[in-house]
């Protein structure tokens, strides 16, 4: 394996003895560099022997003696340089077989790689581990790590991820805790399969693992209009999201006493369907499981608690439109309606049924080019749109269907700024603050 150097910290020891932008890191005391991992756990000891190659074909063996935890100076090209540790489940759940054809390829990539957990808090499921990446992460204490449970009775959790491995959830789990590592949990709720008693009996057992188990956060399956040949599953109802929160603050209130935090976390979509208030912040304790859609919308409720003391009591005139999803219109609302008691501002929710991926889909990081293209017509040519940035792929301005923001500037005539998820890029953007980079 080996790791391109991208650039080197000028007045380093790396650039002290010559390594350079476009150089290869193939190993440090003899072990290959697969991941970035590999090189800040090796390049801490205070003797290493590098081995170097170069671009025009020399290799150089280089060897370092530094201070303990003294840094090199290396900046390597990106995080995993051999391949990527891909899922083995066939999940009957699993949104990228819902996908239809002619997406594009990289949303089909089935992503279970531990380092990518560690990293950037990506789920894992641990039914594709080798002894040796259970080494290094054990070895490297690799923590926190995200992990995707859905059910803790071996015959359940086999059922729904269709791999046998994933029986040993248990004595992974059990390895983990015993390491001391922080472990985040997940549960895709499927009703019929994984609620009821199997969902009690797994927040149970997941609990027993505090204070490595620091949460349990549940969300609802997401089924698409793209099923056909996939088991037969479905959705959460309003009543049983009713059931569920019932249920959750029984064990938040038990667990409180316990230990201190609520542990156990619904997702927003949970109390949006049943028609419930999204509970206070204390609720979520750390937000642990924010990027998981848990309690993303009273972060932005919060934030924008604290941004509404600056608003201005007027402004000149203007009026500003905003994309959402049908959930996102409900936790925009009292948004929307606060940002209109300022005089002159006019701001209108411009909610998009995702007839894409089929309209029991509503959160609003799933809206497609082409929906919000039919939602938006010619009735907003010239006029102020927001597009909020969890459509767009990272890094770039295309949505999930490769249709980009300028297609959509075309197609509809209107002035479209993507603005981030967060309550002061929102007011900003509504209000003209620094509206198109001014």
């Amino acid at each position: 394996m080996a790791a391109p150097i991208q650039a080197v910290i000028p007045g380093s020891i790396a650039e002290d003895i010559g390594i350079a932008a476009g150089d290869v890191l193939c190993s440090i005391n003899g072990r290959d560099i697969c991941d970035i991992l590999d090189y800040r756990f090796m390049a801490q000891d205070v003797f290493l022997r590098m081995q170097i190659n170069k671009p025009h074909g020399e290799t150089w063996l280089v060897e370092v003696e530094k201070e303990d935890d003294e840094d090199l100076g290396l900046i390597l090209d990106g995080f995993i340089f051999d391949q990527m540790k891909t899922c083995r489940n066939r999940c009957l759940f699993c949104f990228v077989d819902q996908l239809p054809d002619g997406m594009r390829p990289t949303l089909k990539i089935k992503d279970d790689d531990y380092r990518h957990s560690f990293l950037f808090g990506n789920y894992i499921t641990l039914t594709n581990l080798k002894r040796p990446d259970w080494d290094k992460i054990l070895s490297m204490r690799l923590s926190p790590l995200y992990i995707s449970v859905h059910a803790m009775r071996p015959e359940v959790r086999a059922r729904l991820l269709k791999n046998k491995n994933a029986v040993n959830i248990r004595q992974d789990m059990e390895r983990l805790y015993n390491a001391g590592i922080e472990i985040h949990t997940q549960i895709v709720l499927c009703p019929g399969i994984n609620d009821g008693e199997v969902l009690k009996e797994t927040i149970e057992q997941l609990a027993g693992f505090y204070p490595s188990v620091q949460s349990i956060g549940i969300v609802p399956v997401g089924l698409t209009q793209y099923r056909q040949g996939l088991p037969e599953l479905h959705a959460v109802t309003p009543e049983q999201s009713n059931s569920l929160i019932t249920l959750v603050d029984a064990y938040q209130k038990s667990y409180r006493d316990q230990h201190g935090l609520g542990l156990v976390y619904l997702a927003d979509e949970f109390y949006l369907k049943a028609g419930q208030s999204i509970p206070d912040s204390s609720y979520y304790d750390g937000f642990e499981q924010v990027e998981n859609g848990i309690g993303l919308v009273r972060l932005l409720w919060d934030e924008f608690a604290q941004a509404e003391k600056a608003l201005p009591d007027a402004l000149a005139p203007h009026k500003t439109h905003i994309i959402t999803g049908i959930s996102g219109s409900i936790a925009l609302q009292p948004i929307v309606e606060r940002l209109n008691q300022v005089a002159g501002v006019s701001v209108q929710l411009i909610p998009v049924a995702n007839r894409f991926w089929g309209e029991s889909i509503t959160v609003t990081g799933l809206l497609t080019g082409q929906d919000i293209i039919q939602a938006l017509g010619h009735k907003y040519q010239g006029q102020k749109v927001l597009l909020p940035e969890i459509v767009l792929k990272a890094g770039e301005e295309l949505l999930l269907d490769d249709i980009s923001v300028e297609d959509i500037i075309k197609a509809s005539g209107a002035d479209i700024k993507v603005v981030p998820v967060e309550a002061q890029a929102l007011i900003d953007a509504v209000l003209n603050h620094d509206y198109n980079g001014e």
